[in-house]
């Protein structure tokens, strides 16, 4: 190790743009990763915030982004009747397209009743609840990309809105909320007598799960989910649709790391050839010289790790903070497979220049 250290550090130069190549492949690979496991956690973040409820929901719909749920509004009295439910709320959503100042995005308005709060926005960066009818709040990085404040007024499908309060933790990759009053959304998606979902409560000493059941017993039209499978469900539809590029894109960038460690270590080696000559001479064994090899291309890919994972680590509440929508999540987990990963990138990397050292004829050291 000392003998792969003094080969390193003698060429420092080659040295740190060998580690730079190697980190940057490392935060390569975690940006990816945090990527597709911010992002499909944090598009379902509305569903996980009812933790404990059963969401009631049309017979045939499980998720909430490719399907619309329509549930008679008076099923709330049917619900409340059956044996362990607590409380029954309403919610009316739909996806739409936000409009202002010329730009357009997508985005979903949910109504929900404001006297409870049940259904509602969970943490506000900025202003307050919705308290009466033509009041929203809007999604704090929805606001942002289309320049509005609290106390502007901005139009929702095709009436005017006061924004008094914009919602944190609720945007993901094209995906924001706007909340307004139920009988607003009501009113605005032409719902009539009807609404999207009921979240149901259960009463102290009665699980979620056997609250489904109760319900699909005890109420026919309706389906339930408890939380945790409405958002499993869900967050599928998004990994179907962004998961397959963003795992081509990962393992790109892990044979981008493979590739560069190999061609670092190649290079080294060979450059190093004579000098390796002059050792096998002296009487070094093969098994000696290979070491030294493998020890340079642990050392490379571990500071070259530590850089990537160092970066990727800060990067992620920078870029979560700017951009709020792009969500990089790096857990200890990664962390700890990507140094595996790391590793393996190292012992792939050095294979053809510890084949060539373990051949290597002792005369070289004594070649012009």
């Amino acid at each position: 190790m000392i003998i792969a250290v003094k080969n390193l550090v003698a060429e420092r130069a080659r040295f740190v743009m060998s580690v730079c190549g190697v980190g940057f492949a490392v935060l390569l690979v975690l940006v990816m990763a945090g990527i597709f496991v911010g992002t499909t956690n944090q598009v379902t973040t509305y569903i996980d915030h009812s933790k404990g409820a059963v969401w009631a929901v049309q017979p045939g719909v499980s998720q909430m982004f490719r399907a619309v749920s329509w549930l008679p509004a008076d099923g709330k009295d049917r619900l409340t009747a059956i044996p362990g439910v607590a409380s029954a709320d309403p919610i009316l959503g739909l996806p739409s397209d936000f409009v202002h100042n010329g730009s357009q995005t997508a985005y979903f308005v949910l109504g929900y009743n404001a006297d409870s709060g049940v259904g509602g926005p969970w943490s506000l960066a900025e202003g307050r609840n919705v308290a009466r009818g033509g009041e929203v709040v809007l999604d704090r990085v929805l606001a942002k990309k289309n320049g509005v404040q609290v106390g502007d007024r901005v139009r929702l499908v095709d009436e005017d809105f006061t924004v008094v309060g914009l919602s944190n933790q609720t945007a993901a990759v094209g995906n924001f909320y706007a909340f307004i009053s139920l009988p607003d959304a009501s009113r605005l998606l032409r719902a009539g007598n009807r609404v999207s979902y009921f979240l149901v409560r259960p009463k102290d000493g009665m699980s979620a799960e056997g609250l489904a059941e109760s319900i699909r017993r005890h109420a026919p039209g309706m389906d339930a989910l408890t939380s945790p499978t409405f958002a499993e469900n869900s967050r599928a539809i998004v990994i179907s649709m962004i998961g397959r590029p963003l795992k081509t894109m990962i393992g790109i960038a892990a044979l981008v790391g493979v590739a560069l460690v190999g061609l670092t270590m190649l290079s080294m080696t060979s450059e190093q050839m004579r000098d390796f000559g002059v050792l096998r001479a002296i009487g070094v064994r093969p098994i000696q010289l290979c070491s030294t090899v493998i020890g340079q291309a642990a050392i490379v890919a571990g500071l070259g790790y530590l850089l990537g994972a160092s970066i990727t680590y800060a990067a992620q509440f920078l870029i979560r903070d700017r951009l709020g929508d792009v969500t990089i999540e790096v857990t200890p987990t990664m962390l700890a497979a990507m140094a595996g990963a790391t590793c393996v990138m190292a012992i792939l990397g050095s294979l053809i220049p510890v084949r060539r050292v373990s051949r290597l004829d002792p005369a070289l050291a004594f070649r012009r």
